[in-house]
């Protein structure tokens, strides 16, 4: 099982909390398009856009988990630290142990001529979602909440977010 939000902020070096920010999803029409825009506008100028690119897709990839397994997102959370920014989404999904601690992608594990032969029409269109934010973040995890269960990612930017 991958570690709680808690293990996961306190085993990495972000520093301390500069900016907590939580919003509520369920009444939104499109909560995707908030929360991109959200995090576009939080981040702009406080770090790269590289980065911000990163968390927006990890963002994503959290709220499409929620909608697709859990019964959808309650709430997003983006907290910034001195050097480094946290995102989770918390859901209504109560079984945190179907969360796969280390996710896999077929074509990852293949080398190069292997990958060559397979049809791209014949993979799966979802089901790589937590190993996009496996790869792309320093870390994350996943814990119990009230209403269900969180999902939480950290980053690292190496400056102030």
């Amino acid at each position: 099982m991958p570690p709680t939000a808690a293990d996961l902020i306190q085993g990495q070096a972000l520093g301390p909390l500069v900016d907590h920010y939580a919003v509520a999803l369920t009444a939104m029409e499109e909560p995707m398009a908030c929360v991109r825009q959200m995090v576009r506008s939080l981040l702009e100028g406080r770090t790269s856009r590289t980065l911000i690119d990163d968390i927006v897709l990890i963002a994503t990839e959290l709220l499409t988990n929620a909608r697709r397994h859990a019964g959808g997102a309650i709430s997003f959370i983006l907290d910034l630290y001195e050097k480094g920014v946290t995102v989770g989404v918390v859901d209504r999904g109560m079984d945190t142990a179907a969360v796969l601690a280390a996710p896999v992608c077929p074509l990852a594990s293949m080398d190069e001529g292997e990958a060559a032969t397979i049809d791209l029409d014949e993979l799966p269109e979802c089901g790589q979602g937590l190993y996009l934010v496996s790869a792309y973040a320093t870390g994350w995890g996943v814990e119990p909440a009230r209403e269900g269960k969180v999902v939480t990612a950290a980053l690292l930017t190496g400056s102030a977010a």
